[in-house]
């Protein structure tokens, strides 16, 4: 691409970016009730508290919310984290939510420990506590801006440009004999199973029957779990599906046993034709995204607790009566996004000699034998070119008798270059990306503003239409979830247009949506960056009390780990997260651009439908920093 068509290219997210440079600047500086400037302005006399009450009626409160905001130089305790703990704590310094006499709920806004951010604790009607964190300095996003915009015209000039390399790289992890006789072996995968449905089991007492504050249940699963899991399927694949505890149940239950080969017991039927895809998997995503964050179930260990249990009823019944694992396949969300996210990872499970497989007529990591069972979502490694629908079972090890399955090591990405020709994962792709973005956006105070006298979308939507919030949040999150989704398929459109049509706007959908992946993945990645580490401290006295009773097994219930990283250090890090994320999906846009329009006539072609990608890549991009520079509500549970 020359310099020109690059220019050509990035204006509208150079507009973009002074539309969210305008905005932001307006959000920092916007006075208060009392002439402060809200999280990034001018604080009031130091130490000395500012009263904010409420009128008796605001109208534009979603709930009847009043707070005090009080200024304090010092905190004499650490937080258990911002999410879920008894205290709040980011950047060193600790918020503790108060309850005023006089029937007056009471909050404290607070200096962070690094960054010089002011944080403000609000109490609802019901109970929760919102902190408000401020996001990264002006500055720095603009400074990222700038450099997502250089960085992609570097990479598409020097490295997008350049043939996949297609060389073999790969380092077979059980090559070595023993190795694969271990992972042969069924316990190699009955043992951490086994682990996981202990710990599943636990958190499931724990959130039905334990104490609702300091309950160790929402922490685990939503701070360190589910923060956790895309870290690991960047990193290792599908770990977790390796391991699951709802699988582990489902074995139990049908083949009374995780360590022998037996024949399930199971019903047997086939997966109606209509549901033999994604789509089951992505609506199930949708609503418990809606759940997560519409009902707010982060912070409830009853309605955490009630989730576990419900995916567990799923997987036990699926495997009682459909063949194989039609949850693993059709409707688990955590193992379709871990299967399209393990496109990227390092790690793949693959024939070790291509060759050998064609000589193959039985097709046993397919159709099983006596050693090992039929694979759980239909995967022939005659055929398998993406890791989406593997699980690391390792039935395929167990049940290959020319010993041809390998456990490779090989380049990131490489999945990602061969374009997908299924809708669902096309849809997937695109939904991951959509939801992920809205999740990041529904903690901001553009979306919900506690503070009085403030306005937000969901206020603004219940002073307006005079709906209630769920139906505020319901709609507010179709809305939110449908730009993307449209400026993605306007892209296609715009980029059909630009080839004269020789390529469908449909084609194009599929065949660039991988290209969104790595954007999604690292976003997703720069989320959950700030719960694991602003957060991640709060598990630990909670593993002395994890009812919430009081017990103290361990000695760690009077440990407050706070925040593990800094916020500039956590500002950093996000922001090198979501431009490699970005850099990686442009060199992914390219490569696919090149192997759809192949041949020297097709060059122009190729460019031209690659611009409107690149130009929406760089705006997602730009939509995915502006979020960080935003001011975010983290919810820290009932005080």
């Amino acid at each position: 691409m020359t310099p020109r068509n690059w220019i050509k290219a990035t204006l509208p997210a150079l507009a973009f970016v002074g539309a969210s440079t305008v905005a932001l600047d307006v959000h920092a500086g916007e006075p208060t009730e009392h002439g402060e400037h809200a999280m990034h302005g001018e604080h009031a006399m130091h130490g000395e508290p500012v009263a904010r009450e409420d009128a008796g009626h605001d109208e534009h409160a979603g709930h009847d919310e009043r707070a005090v905001r009080q200024h304090a130089g010092h905190s004499e305790h650490a937080g258990h984290g911002a999410k879920h703990g008894e205290h709040a704590k980011h950047g060193g310094h600790a918020a503790s939510g108060h309850t005023e006499h006089g029937g007056e709920h009471a909050g404290h806004s607070m200096h962070a420990g690094h960054g010089g951010h002011d944080m403000a604790m609000y109490e609802l009607e019901d109970g929760e506590q919102v902190m408000v964190m401020g996001g990264m300095p002006i500055w720095l996003f603009l400074a990222s801006v700038v450099a997502i915009i250089v960085f992609s015209f570097v990479v598409v000039e020097k490295i997008g440009s350049v043939p996949k390399r297609d060389d073999g790289r790969r380092i077979n992890l059980i090559r070595n004999r023993r190795v694969y006789r271990v992972v042969r072996s069924r316990w190699f995968q009955a043992i951490p199973q086994l682990l996981m449905v202990i710990v599943l089991l636990f958190l499931l007492y724990a959130g039905l029957f334990g104490n609702r504050i300091g309950n160790i249940t929402p922490v685990a699963v939503w701070t360190i779990w589910w923060a956790g899991l895309v870290f690991a399927v960047a990193l290792f694949g599908p770990l977790f599906c390796y391991m699951c505890p709802w699988d582990g149940l489902a074995n139990l239950v049908s083949r009374l046993s995780l360590w022998r080969r037996t024949e399930p017991l199971t019903l047997g039927f086939d997966v109606p034709r209509v549901l033999q895809n994604m789509y089951p998997a992505i609506g199930l995503f949708v609503i418990l995204t809606w759940a997560e964050l519409g009902a707010g179930i982060t912070t409830d260990p009853r309605g955490t607790a009630m989730m576990g249990l419900g995916m567990a009823v799923l997987a036990i019944a699926c495997a009682l009566i459909f063949k194989k694992k039609a949850f693993c396949s059709h409707l688990c969300p955590v193992g379709r996004i871990s299967g399209m996210y393990a496109n990227f990872s390092p790690v793949e499970v693959r024939a070790r000699n291509p060759r050998t497989c064609k000589t193959c007529k039985t097709e046993d990591c397919l159709n099983g034998n006596a050693r090992g069972y039929a694979c759980p979502t239909g995967i022939s490694l005659k055929v398998i070119n993406n890791a989406t629908m593997c699980t690391m079972c390792t039935e395929c090890v167990k049940s290959c008798d020319r010993h041809n399955v390998a456990f490779n090591i090989r380049p990131i990405a490489d999945d990602l270059s061969r374009p997908t020709t299924r809708a669902d994962e096309a849809w997937m792709c695109v939904i991951l990306l959509s939801l992920t973005l809205f999740h990041g956006f529904s903690m901001t105070t553009a979306w919900e503003n506690h503070a009085p006298g403030s306005m937000s979308l969901i206020k603004w939507m219940g002073v307006t239409f005079g709906t209630a919030s769920e139906v505020n949040f319901t709609i507010g999150m179709l809305a939110v979830v449908l730009i993307p989704v449209s400026l993605y398929w306007l892209s296609c459109v715009v980029a059909s247009r630009l080839v004269r049509s020789t390529v469908s706007a449909w084609d194009l959908f599929l065949q660039y949506s991988f290209a969104l992946l790595p954007v999604a993945l690292f976003y997703h990645l720069a989320h959950n960056a700030m719960h694991l580490f602003a957060e991640g401290g709060a598990i630990v006295p909670m593993l002395s009390d994890p009812l919430g009773t009081g017990a103290d097994y361990f000695g760690t219930r009077g440990m407050h780990v706070g925040a593990l990283l800094s916020d500039q250090t956590l500002w950093y890090l996000q922001i090198a997260l979501i431009v490699f994320g970005h850099l990686v999906g442009i060199v992914v846009a390219h490569r696919l651009s090149r192997s759809m329009f192949s041949g020297p006539s097709r060059t122009k072609d190729a460019t031209r439908s690659l611009v409107p990608m690149l130009v929406i890549m760089v705006l997602i991009s730009v939509a995915g920093l502006s979020l960080m520079a935003l001011d975010m509500n983290m919810r820290v549970g009932r005080m």
